[in-house]
């Protein structure tokens, strides 16, 4: 049933649509039906509603039949605002399910929680809301002075319907064999509410409630449902409804019917039933259920949902100009006028304490020094409310002054400040390429061993010198001519000194050799060397030009 329908037909009937907040002196109830109202229960107000039922329910494809019992309980919490509540609701369900198997019966009992969400709901919009600050001035016989066709006539902005939304999770155990297999254990749970709620002089009080829902849309079979309840009062303890529920999904569609009612113990207990069923065999529905609601009243401030732009109400000279009536006027309406005029002369106008038997001199001569003091009280005012502004100008432009001055004080302060960090860290940056630098030049040791190949190099250039001279003696002892005495005897040569000489010159160009690859070893070295210690010096003065830009 519509969440407000009960609520609704209560305050509707007993108090009219006058209400300054969403609290109301009767319990405003959700049951019988399953839909919830636009409206919450009030600030600090706490409601627990619930009920059984029983049923049954056959499917004719499957051939089963179940025996339906199932419990409904509901805790509704007014929070902070008179706008917001906090709501727990769920079902437990237990079913005893008959089915054929071939020739033989089975019975199987299942039982679990078919619901169980928990949620808060915000009213978006109220056009029910009176206007604050304004006093009421229509007589509280308005209506039987109106025309018939004015009272019953049908007024089209009753259509704009109150609107909330409810945002909640639905927490499922798992094996639940009310959901469909692999259903998560938390899924989000979406409503939007909107309310009608129509008075009139005949027929009683009516309610509508619509309720659009989105339910488990994280999962793999979402559900859309739909709820429409329409309650009607009857009289100050009588209510009842009627509602059509329906829902789609993957796992489960439906669409149900309930018809019942509620009676109204006092303000705070009401008790509830209602019959349900649905229009397919698959399975065929039947239920009755049976409930109550009751209600912790700890409301003790009743709180004004305020209309945009009158936050602060009607302003105290509107309201006291509507006291004050027309006698303030009739007294003081002629001065006024006098006084409210741009002209300073009051020749306009007779003056009103000169009687008509007087000459025109003397009026003129009064009415002259009326207009000269006038005249001067009216320049002494504005003189005076001129050096107000002034001094308020003043005062505001050296307020400015003062407060562009400390502005540009810490500015200034700001960007000395930051100027030096930045040279603190310029500094301390090339300080640091300087350390590491000495660091890697004494891990490496590239100044020694640049010298010690500079020394290695002139011992090769010595030595090379000094074998150069030693071929030039040798060649030059090999021109000197030969005594004839071994001319004569040159075909009896001594082979074992020809092979001795041969084995000379082979080990002399041996060494030639190996001085030679040496020399070009350590030629290359010091070339590596005087590479790398000309990288490192380009590279050293990159990071001194870098903290400059």
């Amino acid at each position: 049933m519509s969440p407000r329908s009960i609520l609704l037909f209560f305050t509707l009937l007993l108090y009219g649509l006058t209400a300054s907040a969403q609290y109301t002196d009767k319990i405003n109830s959700n049951r019988p039906g399953t839909s919830q109202g636009a409206f919450s229960v009030g600030n600090n107000v706490l409601q627990l509603e619930g009920g059984f039922g029983f049923g049954k329910e056959k499917h004719e494809i499957l051939d089963t039949k179940s025996n339906i019992f199932r419990f409904d309980y509901s805790a509704r919490y007014g929070l902070l605002i008179e706008q917001l509540e906090i709501r727990l609701n769920g079902t437990y369900r237990s079913d005893g399910i008959t089915q054929t198997v071939g020739a033989n019966r089975q019975k199987i009992n299942q039982s679990n929680f078919e619901i169980n969400t928990i949620g808060a709901k915000y009213l978006i919009y109220d056009p029910y809301k009176p206007k604050p600050g304004k006093k009421d001035t229509v007589p509280a016989n308005y209506d039987s002075l109106k025309s018939w066709k004015e009272r019953y006539r049908f007024k089209w902005k009753t259509l704009i319907p109150a609107v909330s939304a409810y945002a909640g999770a639905n927490f499922v155990a798992k094996d639940n064999p009310f959901t469909f297999p692999g259903d998560a254990s938390i899924s989000p749970r979406f409503v939007v509410a909107t309310q009608n709620n129509w008075t009139t002089t005949y027929g009683g009080d009516w309610a509508f409630v619509t309720n659009l829902i989105v339910d488990k849309i994280t999962t793999e079979s979402p559900t859309i449902g739909w709820i429409l309840t329409a309650t009607h009062t009857v009289n100050n303890k009588w209510a009842g409804f009627i509602e059509f529920q329906g829902q789609k999904s993957d796992f489960y569609s439906d669409n149900l019917l309930r018809l019942g009612g509620a009676y109204l113990f006092d303000q705070d207990l009401q008790f509830d039933a209602n019959i349900a069923f649905n229009f397919k065999d698959t399975p065929s529905v039947f239920t009755c259920s049976f409930g109550a609601s009751y209600r912790f009243d700890w409301h003790n401030k009743d709180e004004i949902i305020e209309q945009p732009g009158l936050e602060k109400g009607v302003k105290e000279d509107e309201s006291e100009k509507d006291e004050e009536g027309e006698d303030e006027e009739g007294e003081d309406g002629d001065l006024d006028e006098i006084e409210g005029t741009e002209n300073d002369s009051l020749k306009l106008d007779r003056t009103p304490f000169i009687n008509d038997f007087e000459d025109d001199s003397f009026r003129e001569a009064i009415e002259k020094d009326l207009d000269e003091r006038r005249t001067e009280e009216r320049l002494e005012r504005e003189r005076i409310e001129n050096e107000k502004i002034a001094k308020k100008e003043g005062k505001k432009l050296r307020k400015e002054e003062a407060r562009r001055l400390k502005r540009e004080a810490k500015a200034a302060r700001e960007a000395e400040k930051a100027a030096i960090k930045a040279e603190k860290e310029k500094q301390k940056m090339i300080d640091d390429i300087d350390a590491e630098l000495d660091k890697m030049e004494q891990e490496q040791g590239v100044d020694d061993e640049l010298d010690d190949i500079e020394k290695q190099l002139q011992e090769l250039e010595k030595m090379e010198k000094e074998f150069d001279e030693e071929e030039k003696k040798e060649q030059k002892e090999e021109v000197k001519p030969k005594k004839p005495e071994k001319e004569e005897v040159e075909d009896d040569i001594d082979v074992d000194a020809e092979y001795e000489k041969y084995q000379r010159e082979q080990e002399k160009a041996r060494k030639e050799e190996e001085k030679r690859r040496k020399k070009e070893e350590k030629r290359r070295q010091k070339e590596e060397k005087k590479r790398k210690k000309e990288e490192e010096k380009n590279k050293k003065d990159e990071n001194n030009d870098d903290p400059e830009e």
